[in-house]
């Protein structure tokens, strides 16, 4: 099984690799900006991002103090998200929103926008997306089980520790019980989060269609949005580099009806992915192209002299098919 805690970096190319000849260095017209790339700004998006994980911290609480989980509250959220069409600026705002929180609260409020995402890409109607939406939110409440000490420690984890955190799928399906048998289904699809269809995962091995597909999106963006963020034994990956190793690497693990959703609605160029175009200009990824995972939209930053930008610049790829990415960057090497 691929371990990806155990991933160390990797670096790729953008379409047309190396052997495309340059573009000159042609000008680039402003777009209008749509509004999910304005999600930072956005009050509503940010009220409701806070809210998601406030709400993150109080099932700690409750999980911590053997109470059981209230799904009222939860479930009107994802109703509001649904219903006021915010699920692809929460997952921009998700995406772009610095790690201020307890690593396991921002995580699952990341999981639950980004498979949300993938849902909609799926084609669910509402009550399948709250369903994968509040599963999504609730499949690491096993991690409250255990000590934050093995949690935040900064050296890699010995194997009595790993072997811990590999019982928190048994944990999850443990606290969720206790909400009857009317969210059984909740607690085996959390349960099965880090199964995967070739056999590899746990806690079980199961195989193929014997894991829902809900637990296959979950999982798949679970280990997305893992690999992206920084841990304390290990750096972050670049967005693009996560994507493309999930899909080489991780191709016999999921569904490919799941990982084609994920291509789609997360691209082979993810927001915030910083790029460099082959007119030599560069930029950050700041929207995606439904089926055209290769054509982001792109905020240049720097021309293609290599001179920082004073004023906002916005290239759509899709309407500009001269213009492709050319590699990614890692954005720490601009400074």
């Amino acid at each position: 099984m691929v371990r990806f805690s155990d991933i160390k970096g990797i670096r790729g190319r953008g379409e047309g690799g190396g052997d495309r000849l340059w573009l000159s260095d042609s000008p680039i017209q402003e777009t209008p900006v749509d509004p999910v790339l304005s999600a930072q700004g956005d009050a509503e998006v940010r009220s409701c991002y806070e809210k998601f994980v406030r709400t993150a911290m109080e099932v700690r609480d409750t999980v911590a103090s053997g109470e059981a989980i209230s799904p009222s509250p939860i479930l009107a959220d994802l109703h509001y998200v649904l219903e006021h069409d915010l699920v692809e600026r929460l997952y921009a705002h998700a995406m772009a929103a610095p790690d201020d929180y307890e690593e396991v609260f921002i995580h699952s409020v990341e999981v639950t926008f980004a498979s949300l995402l993938v849902g909609k890409g799926m084609g669910y109607d509402t009550k399948k997306l709250v369903e994968l939406g509040f599963a999504a939110f609730l499949e690491n409440v096993g991690m409250y089980t255990i000590p934050s000490a093995v949690l935040q420690k900064q050296a890699q984890l010995d194997e009595s520790e790993v072997n811990r955190i590999r019982q928190h799928p048994e944990m999850s399906y443990q606290v969720l019980s206790h909400l009857g048998e009317k969210y059984r289904w909740l607690a085996e699809v959390t349960v099965q989060v880090h199964e995967r269809a070739d056999g590899s995962g746990y806690p079980k091995g199961l195989k193929g269609g014997e894991i829902t597909e809900l637990a296959s999106i979950i999982g798949l963006v679970d280990t997305y949005v893992a690999m992206i963020r920084k841990r304390p034994y290990r750096d972050k990956f670049l967005e693009a580099d996560a994507v493309k190793f999930i899909l080489k690497e991780a191709k016999p693990q999921f569904p490919a009806r799941v990982l084609k959703a994920f291509l789609n609605q997360i691209s082979l160029f993810p927001l915030n992915t910083c790029v460099r175009l082959n007119n030599k200009s560069v930029g950050r990824v700041i929207a995606t192209e439904k089926n055209q995972p290769l054509r982001p939209t792109v905020e240049l930053t720097f021309d293609g002299m290599g001179n920082k930008l004073e004023k906002r610049e916005i290239i759509r790829l899709s309407d500009n098919p001269l213009l492709y990415v050319l590699e990614t960057l890692d954005e720490r090497e601009l400074v």
